[in-house]
């Protein structure tokens, strides 16, 4: 390689850095970089990040061309993977003569659908792919916070694409993904934070707010079906931070809070808004809340509460969806209602469970 096409390389590579710096908000968007600059210092067409998970498998993320794959798959100690993980940079010039001379595991992406997970073995017919299967492969381990966490390969099509210089080209590129990544994750981790309420784990006021501008927009649009706000807080829910302490009211909060979130499962989300004060937006039009607030009720009795601690109990309002609201309308219009559930529990009035639609 001579001096003027290394200069030109390293030019290239600055500018690949600086994109990565800019896509470090998210970690697809960080593979994304690295594909879309990867053809103009690598002889490669399909760009793969895979990383591992907290359960401990592997989270692969493949570029060929414009398409994209995502599979999650299981880790191997005998793979290809898992050796330039622990063990350092790979550079496989033909993968079928080196699995013929290392007995490793490869596997391979065919479809979002179809995986074969050991090259050397497969007995099973596949569907032929789109394109023809990678021949050569560098694989680089990356680390994030000191540890290992994943591997950057770059693949072509065609046997020996790759020299020792694309090698070290892709270690220093690595370094930097590796930053990148971990920016992403700090950036993903501080995002969440931000959405969510710490004591309970739900969802918070911010992600509702969010949420809630969604569902009306999708609404405006025609998008949207059947849906409701129901907002709730705990009956008395003062007493027993006054008469048994905060961390029972605590324990109180969080309970309600599994009961709510389990109560909207695969029907919508249940958010804390702030103290005692709970909201759920459900895929439910409002002939269908009684029956969802009887399930409630049935969940609170049967929940597991601190000593000391019985019958608790909610009331709440409820407000459908219509297009022309703003989250602020929609939201006050449910409370409203809740404070007309409240009114209901006046002594003698018999509702044991306060939903006014």
């Amino acid at each position: 390689m001579t001096p003027e096409h290394l200069l030109t390389r390293y030019r290239h590579l600055v500018g690949t850095l600086a994109a990565l710096a800019r896509s470090s908000h998210a970690v697809g968007a960080v593979v994304e970089t690295v594909h879309q600059q990867a053809s103009s210092l690598f002889a490669a067409q399909v760009t793969l990040l895979a990383l591992l998970t907290p359960s401990g498998e592997w989270r692969w993320d493949l570029y060929e061309g414009e398409r994209r794959y995502r599979q999650h798959l299981p880790y191997s100690p005998d793979g290809v993977m898992e050796t330039a993980l622990h063990g350092g940079p790979l550079h496989i010039g033909d993968i079928e003569a080196y699995l013929a001379a290392h007995p490793q595991r490869a596997r391979r992406l065919v479809s979002d659908e179809v995986v074969i997970l050991d090259l050397r073995g497969e007995a099973e017919p596949v569907p032929p792919p789109d394109s023809p299967p990678t021949r050569s492969m560098l694989f680089v381990p990356l680390e994030v916070r000191g540890r290992p966490a994943g591997v950057l390969s770059l693949q072509s099509y065609a046997p020996h694409a790759f020299d020792d210089t694309d090698l070290q080209f892709l270690e220093l590129l690595a370094q930097h993904v590796s930053i990148a990544l971990e920016n992403a994750a700090l950036r993903e981790e501080l995002e969440r934070a931000s959405h969510t309420d710490p004591l309970t784990g739900l969802p918070n006021r911010r992600a509702f707010g969010e949420a809630a501008a969604r569902a009306l927009a999708a609404s405006a649009a025609g998008e949207e079906g059947p849906l409701s706000l129901v907002v709730l807080d705990i009956h008395h829910f003062k007493h027993y931070n006054d008469t048994l302490g905060h961390a029972a009211g605590d324990d109180v909060l969080c309970q309600v809070g599994e009961v709510l979130r389990r109560s909207a499962e695969h029907r919508g989300a249940a958010y804390r808004l702030g103290g005692d004060e709970f909201a759920l937006l459900l895929r439910l039009p409002a002939a269908a809340l009684g029956a969802w607030a009887r399930e409630v009720g049935a969940a609170l009795r049967a929940a597991s509460w601190p000593p000391g601690v019985e019958g608790v109990r909610l009331q709440a309002g409820a407000s459908a969806v219509t297009p022309d609201l703003t989250v602020r309308e929609w939201l006050s219009r449910a409370d409203a209602r809740l404070y007309q559930a409240k009114r209901a529990r006046e002594p003698g009035a018999g509702v044991e469970w306060g939903v006014d639609l």
